[in-house]
């Protein structure tokens, strides 16, 4: 697997996107493509597909810190507390202490960027993600 260097990380130049993947397909899919080298795995609250992908991820074998995680918030989670609590549900369903990624999914209107930020921010301090960004800005 060829690696990048951003900002001082080892990020995969290769990820497996689990968009529309769901049930036991889902699984397979992140098992076999771990199976096969793959280093990061991209999936979202939004696809509804966390809880396969982190049974995929546990069922390859991998050892954790080798995989880089990457997962999303939907717009109408970007409100400080909703952010924090539908980011530990995350954790919970992927099977982990923390994601290597958090992105905020999609712009969203009503809710300040700052608070949202402040909120992923809170989250990378404890240790529950390591990275934070935005996806689709």
């Amino acid at each position: 697997m060829e690696y990048q260097t951003v900002k001082g990380e080892k990020v995969p130049s290769l990820g497996l996107g689990t968009y529309r993947l769901t049930g036991e397909a889902c699984v397979r899919a992140v098992g076999r493509a771990l199976s096969m080298g793959y280093r990061h795995v991209d999936t979202a609250q939004m696809y509804g597909n966390e809880a396969e992908v982190g049974r995929g991820i546990e069922d390859a074998g991998v050892d954790r810190g080798e995989i880089f995680l990457t997962t999303k918030i939907w717009p109408s989670d970007f409100a400080h507390d909703s952010a924090i609590r539908k980011t530990r549900e995350s954790l919970k369903k992927l099977r982990t202490q923390y994601v290597d990624l958090l992105l905020m999914h999609w712009p969203g209107d009503g809710v300040p960027l700052g608070e949202t930020l402040g909120a992923m921010r809170e989250l990378q301090e404890e240790g529950s993600v390591l990275h934070i960004g935005v996806s689709n800005f």
